[in-house]
């Protein structure tokens, strides 16, 4: 067994520098052609500048909006917004998560509650939501944290669940306290999983912010995508929608850095 794993590492790729630039580089390349080619398209009047705009016009608005502190504005008001809910999130998602794994009590305590938060739609309980907490941030801090901690509850509970017994029979027979056997043996062991929890969290979390906005907001990148939206004014649309855009893909790629440099201290 040793020997194959011994094999299966030496088959697997090394990634070197040069890749890294190859992959930016190609990746560039191909976004560079296709606004070129989305510019090129609606200035030969092939596409209805009204539904699609183009590049151009699009930078225009970027640079109008940045001048006029709106963007900035909306940036402030949606990354607070979303700090608040997804660190919500993460705080009960782990704690339930491991008290959940841990404990069969607890478990079949909250289980029902958990997964009918996971497969319900939870924008159906929006009007109930406004309802009950009025229109503004709580509001969207409290769709983002529902639509956030289930997953990371629900990932931490499975890694949880794949620690070896031995690990933690191990650490209680020197004498560890339950809170030596999470901090040093079952958090470590369900990295793996626990930090994909939390990258399909962040996704959720951003969704959550949107929506929310775009419903129960009068500031934000989800209030003015709707509101450019609802007035055609597609150019203007772009800027907070790719703003969103960039934003989901900062953060993705910052947690998936953080998880290949914990796994590689791990290993």
């Amino acid at each position: 067994m040793s020997q194959v794993r011994v094999d299966d590492e030496a088959r697997r790729p090394v990634r070197r520098g040069s890749d890294r630039f190859e992959e930016i580089g190609l990746g560039a390349l191909g976004v560079f052609l296709l606004v070129a080619a989305w510019e090129f398209a609606a200035r030969a009047g092939w596409l209805n500048p009204v539904i699609v705009s183009n590049p151009s016009a699009i930078a225009e608005a970027f640079v109008r909006q940045w001048q006029a502190g709106e963007i900035q504005a909306d940036l402030a008001v949606s990354l607070a917004e979303f700090g608040v809910g997804f660190s919500l999130s993460l705080v009960v998602g782990l704690a339930l998560g491991v008290a959940m794994g841990m404990s069969r009590a607890v478990e079949y305590t909250f289980d029902p509650f958990v997964w009918f938060l996971y497969a319900s739609p939870l924008i159906a309980f929006y009007p109930l939501m406004i309802v009950w907490l009025g229109f503004g941030s709580t509001t969207v801090v409290a769709i983002t944290f529902l639509l956030t901690f289930v997953t990371i509850a629900v990932n931490t509970m499975a890694g949880v669940r794949s620690v070896d017994p031995q690990l933690i029979r191990a650490v209680r027979a020197f004498g560890g306290s339950q809170l030596d056997v999470v901090r040093k043996v079952v958090l470590p062991a369900s990295a793996p999983l626990v930090l994909a929890g939390v990258r399909i969290g962040l996704g959720r979390a951003l969704i959550g912010v949107i929506l929310g906005e775009m419903f129960s907001s009068a500031g934000g990148l989800g209030y003015h995508i709707s509101w450019y939206g609802a007035h055609l004014k597609t150019a203007d649309l772009f800027v907070p929608l790719m703003t969103v855009v960039t934003i989901g893909i900062l953060t993705t790629r910052l947690c998936a850095a953080i998880e290949r440099r914990f796994l590689a201290w791990r290993a």
